[in-house]
């Protein structure tokens, strides 16, 4: 009489199934392999943005520029074609930096500020806004009529 032996079928879950990271942000991923003697995950990120390590911790990069999402990737060592996956979604902080930071002014002059929009893909909206928040710094400080005073802002 032949001998039939049965295999268990090989399955894996990964979760959390999603999260959301800023610049330099953690999520620790976590693997489970049924139904395979070895339960080890190799692990990967798709596109090669940020890190993760041999044992599921993603890592986002130092700088996110634009919004976007990163596919992590746990496989199965013991049967390849054995995957699951999870998204992670990039955020950028949006920052506005307003310059010069200091003007020394007499009466009458004037000063040119710039207000440059970081982590934003939409930089024209955000520089309305940055040029809304300088009027309103701005509005808050008058020269003095003096012609011979000079202030320091």
């Amino acid at each position: 009489m032949p001998v039939v032996r049965l295999s268990p079928t090989v399955s894996i879950t990964l979760g959390p199934a999603n999260a959301s990271l800023a610049a330099f942000q953690n999520q620790q991923f976590t693997a489970t392999v049924l139904g395979a003697s070895n339960p080890a995950a190799a692990w990967s990120i798709s596109p090669a943005v940020g890190t993760i390590t041999s044992g599921g911790l993603y890592t986002a990069p130092a700088t996110i520029t634009s919004a976007q999402n990163i596919t992590v990737k746990a496989t199965s060592v013991a049967d390849s074609s054995k995957a699951a996956t999870a998204v992670v979604a990039l955020k950028p902080v949006v920052a506005i930096a307003l310059g010069p930071a200091n003007v020394t002014l007499a009466h009458s002059q004037s000063q040119q500020f710039t207000a440059t929009v970081m982590g934003a893909s939409n930089t024209v909206y955000h520089g309305r806004l940055a040029r809304k928040w300088a009027r309103f710094l701005l509005a808050a400080y008058t020269l003095p009529r003096r012609e011979s005073s000079k202030r320091r802002m």
